[in-house]
């Protein structure tokens, strides 16, 4: 059995402490994004004076969170989809499609992180005008995130691969029939 393996194992364990860690920044990120867009709100509606940087800030954690929460779904296959055919086929033939998909969720990764290199090369001598961050951090959630996405696309296959070879799908199959 291929999940009794030591390798499978530390796989698995280094894919859970690294989406574990994702995963809080997601919600650091997104806690951050919120307080800026109450800052922005109450700072027009009460005070008439909105800070500079809340905008640019919330922009920032908003695009690092959403580079993160796409991995993330990638991952355990919680991502926005239509599950209809998945009533249609047989599960050997849905993992074929899951399949697909994790190989076109790497290519779309390996994109990001191919052309995100020349555009944070290219903008990190800039400065955000409020923030004053270099503009090449904000794109550096692409090549974060398309790595996270390579990773997680990749390790998702080990496992369906495991189970199938394991029997799980077959067992699975059979019991739905």
């Amino acid at each position: 059995m291929i999940q009794q393996k030591a390798w499978y194992r530390a796989v698995m364990k280094f894919s859970d402490i690294t989406n574990a860690i994702i995963n809080f920044f997601c919600v650091v990120l997104l806690t951050a994004q919120t307080i800026a867009i109450l800052i922005m709100v109450f700072g027009r509606y009460i005070f008439n004076k909105v800070p500079q940087w809340s905008e640019q800030f919330a922009l920032f954690c908003m695009v690092w969170f959403a580079m993160f929460s796409i991995a993330l779904a990638v991952r355990d296959d919680s991502h926005v989809k239509m599950e209809v055919i998945d009533n249609f086929v047989s599960k050997k033939a849905l993992m074929y499609f899951k399949l697909f998909g994790c190989i076109c969720t790497a290519a779309f990764g390996l994109v990001l992180v191919v052309y995100g290199v020349p555009l944070v090369k290219l903008t990190w001598g800039t400065k955000l005008s409020a923030f004053r961050i270099p503009t090449g951090l904000q794109y550096c959630s692409a090549l974060a995130g398309g790595l996270f996405m390579i990773t997680n696309a990749v390790i998702f296959c080990i496992e369906m691969f495991a189970r199938y070879y394991d029997g799980e799908v077959g067992k699975e199959a059979e019991r739905h029939e």
